[in-house]
């Protein structure tokens, strides 16, 4: 199932360097990076080095935890890592804007789209952990997200949220 979840664009890497519209040799020769290590490192055949991470982080504004792993592999783009990008993106643009001195009703829409991701981010996350949930080896974990889902579909939130918080009490 998770590698349903990868999009087009497999690495975090990959998709920093087309978001930015940006190539391989553009940023290699600015980075002093040759292709092949580009390409060693989106093919996670090693990890990117110390010194060569830092440039790249400084290059692309993003914290370590979003490129690598903790071996300093290459991590995959999952939809999660795609949105927590675009919200990176979001804040760089609004903190821009905002050093500009613009209005704020030029400011407003993209903080309604970051709104929209954070959204997007909890429900990934939800999505993650029922995934996660459902891995596991017992029969019955499904068959509680069955009625749970079905009592959803046939519009039964009411009923079910006050369960909830009848259970709480």
């Amino acid at each position: 199932m998770k590698d349903q979840q990868i999009v087009k664009y497999k690495t975090v890497l990959e998709y920093l360097v087309m978001i930015n519209e940006q190539s391989y040799s553009g940023i290699g020769r600015e980075l002093n990076i040759t292709p092949q290590q580009f390409s060693d490192w989106i093919k996670k055949r090693r990890p990117i080095p110390e010194e060569r991470l830092k440039a790249l982080i400084s290059y692309f504004e993003v914290q370590e935890t979003m490129l690598v792993d903790g071996e300093r592999f290459v991590k995959l783009l999952t939809p999660l890592a795609k949105t927590e990008l675009h919200m990176l993106l979001l804040d760089q643009k609004i903190a821009g804007l905002k050093a500009m001195g613009a209005e704020v009703e030029d400011i407003f829409p993209y903080q309604e789209k970051k709104w929209q991701l954070q959204r997007e981010q909890g429900n990934q996350i939800r999505l993650d952990r029922v995934a996660a949930a459902l891995e596991q080896e017992d029969d019955r974990v499904g068959a509680i997200f069955d009625v749970i889902l079905d009592r959803l579909n046939a519009g039964q939130v009411d009923e079910l949220f006050n369960k909830l918080q009848e259970g709480k009490e």
